[in-house]
């Protein structure tokens, strides 16, 4: 769930309980956590030497002499391949057999000098080679670290291939044109006369980055029907700051594994998810980990060969490409406590941008629909406070009058209720509107953060990416940013306050509820993305408009 959604949620229904407490007018008659999912089991993945591979050599008389080391393999020059396709430019090496960069063609960071692409291998410095293979149980150290020889049969074949004393390990890309995603298959040859025992162990290093799309980084795995997420940086925050996550996490039986943005993705999913397993390791607190994904070990007999297979998904977050992959990889957009709605607002902020050309136009369209379907409902909240309101100096005459006889009070004061066609419980069908509403905005608000269709993507003047906050400028020496649409919608949220009907609480108390929420949204909206904010400040605006009118209304 995201963080700045639950400290919304949590503010929202802060102010709604201090409204209870102090606006709402006390009547005579008083009206008669979500569990967290279950972690996955852990896996013993060998936590005393996570990268080694178990050998089980066969036979007491002839047993096996495993060397753990590669220093007496002659090294071979490096080769790097440059692998292209319509949608990304990718670089191989033949150390390791891995992959160096695999740049989006498609996607550049605006935020960064000289507007780089994305690139969606992040090398750290312990791990500085994705989807490397160690494969040290095969007796020969880290095999990560050894030349391979290279070839490629076809345009869409990538062939890694070493023997090392009778034991071939050859790994193989197979590539997809016009496609995100292509497959490595682990292949091990087995000429000893003894049994090995590979577990096909594979590396993804995640190491966090400059630029606006690493502002918030995680692995991510999905496991037991559920995406389990380990913060590598957390989402920054100017209330409830948080760190990442520090200990080393385990999980068996794993559809799939990755590292992720808010709108990229690098997925690596297992051919056979019941005998995956994975690990997240910690390097740098908030800044680098690691993930590495392998299976149960298989045992080869002699002369036999075993090979394992991965899918590879390195691209943006988007629902069709996910989709094609399977394995539950659409999860790893963000859609919230209802699905449905939020991928129904993306939709449709994508189908009327088609039409108007611009996403912050086309946010200000859906907000005014919204509100225009929400109508009927607000306007029953607004005229039942208003009449709340209206009766609340016959209310207080009636405490004032029979202070002292509770019983004759709470007669006359239904008999005030029963004049105005109202009850006690009116107070709250008046907020029943409010928590209607509650699915819609969650849905839009997803439908804002998690969608990539609005990354980067200008609004009006200095408002060039709706997928972030917007700042009019910066003040020197503080580096605070000055957000004009916040300090906007908290001017708003004020104006709202002051048109809503007073109830018969202390003045003093009035003023600080008059002043309270406008600051506390502003200071919570001063970090969302300015796709988001411009929704509130739309719909705050147009709740003004149809709270004047109400007040003008005679009924």
């Amino acid at each position: 769930m995201d963080r700045n959604f639950l400290m919304f949620m949590a503010t929202s229904m802060l102010i709604l309980v201090v409204w209870q407490t102090f606006l709402a007018p006390e009547p005579a008659v008083e009206p008669p956590v979500e569990e967290a999912p279950a972690q996955s089991q852990p896996v013993d993945l060998e936590p005393s030497d996570p990268d080694r591979d178990p050998v089980a050599p066969r036979g007491s008389s002839n047993s096996l002499e495993i060397s753990d080391t590669s220093d007496d393999i002659p090294a071979r020059s490096v080769e790097k391949i440059r692998i292209s396709s319509a949608r990304w430019d990718a670089v191989f090496t033949s150390r390791g057999g891995g992959l160096e960069s695999f740049e989006l063609r498609d996607f550049v960071d605006k935020t960064l000098p000289d507007e780089p692409r994305m690139d969606m291998v992040t090398r750290g410095d312990e791990w500085d080679l994705a989807l490397a293979t160690p494969l040290r149980g095969l007796g020969h150290g880290d095999l990560s670290k050894l030349d391979y020889d290279v070839s490629r049969p076809d345009p869409n074949t990538l062939i890694f291939e070493r023997t090392l004393r009778d034991i071939t390990v050859r790994k193989t890309f197979l590539f997809e044109p016009d496609s995100y995603r292509f497959r490595l298959r682990i292949e091990v040859g087995n000429g000893t006369d003894h049994h090995l025992s590979p577990n096909f162990a594979t590396v993804w290093p995640a190491r966090a980055r400059e630029g606006a799309d690493f502002v918030e980084f995680n692995l991510g795995v999905y496991t037991n029907d559920a995406l389990e997420m380990y913060v590598i940086v957390p989402p920054p925050a100017l209330l409830f700051g948080g760190s990442g996550s520090a200990d080393t996490q385990q999980y068996t039986g794993v559809e799939w594994v990755g590292a992720h943005t808010r709108y990229f993705l690098a997925a690596i999913v297992p051919d056979l998810p019941e005998k995956a397993q994975v690990q997240f390791l910690p390097v740098e607190p908030d800044r680098e980990a690691v993930a590495k994904i392998k299976f149960n070990q298989d045992e080869i007999p002699p002369n036999g060969r075993l090979d394992r297979e991965y899918q590879i998904y390195l691209g943006p977050k988007q629902t069709a490409e996910l989709e094609a992959v399977g394995a539950h990889l659409d999860e790893a957009i963000l859609k919230g406590w209802f699905p449905p709605l939020t991928v129904f607002f993306a939709s449709a902020l994508k189908t009327v941008e088609g039409v108007v050309g611009n996403y912050g136009v086309a946010i200000i369209l859906i907000t005014i629909l919204v509100r225009i379907l929400m109508a009927p409902l607000m306007t029953r909240q607004m005229k039942s406070m208003k009449r709340i309101s209206a009766m609340q100096p016959e209310i207080k005459a009636v405490q004032e009058k029979f202070a002292d006889d509770k019983t004759k009070q709470s007669e006359e004061m239904m008999a005030v209720y029963k004049k105005h066609d109202l009850s006690p419980f009116s107070m709250f069908s008046g907020c029943l509107p409010m928590f209607l509403q509650f699915p819609v905005f969650i849905g839009f608000y997803y439908a804002l953060q998690g969608s990539i269709l609005l990354r980067q993507q200008p609004f009006v003047g200095w408002m060039d990416d709706l997928s972030q906050p917007e700042a009019l400028f910066t003040i020197p020496g503080i580096d605070l940013p000055v957000r004009l649409l916040p300090l906007m919608m908290g001017g708003a949220m004020f104006l709202q306050q002051k048109l809503a009907p007073q109830t018969a609480m202390d003045p003093a108390q009035a003023r600080m509820m008059l002043w309270m929420m406008p600051i506390m949204f502003t200071v919570l909206f001063y970090q969302f993305a300015s796709g988001l904010v411009l929704y509130w400040f739309v719909s705050t605006l147009i709740g003004i408009g149809q709270q004047a009118l109400t007040n003008r209304s005679k009924d």
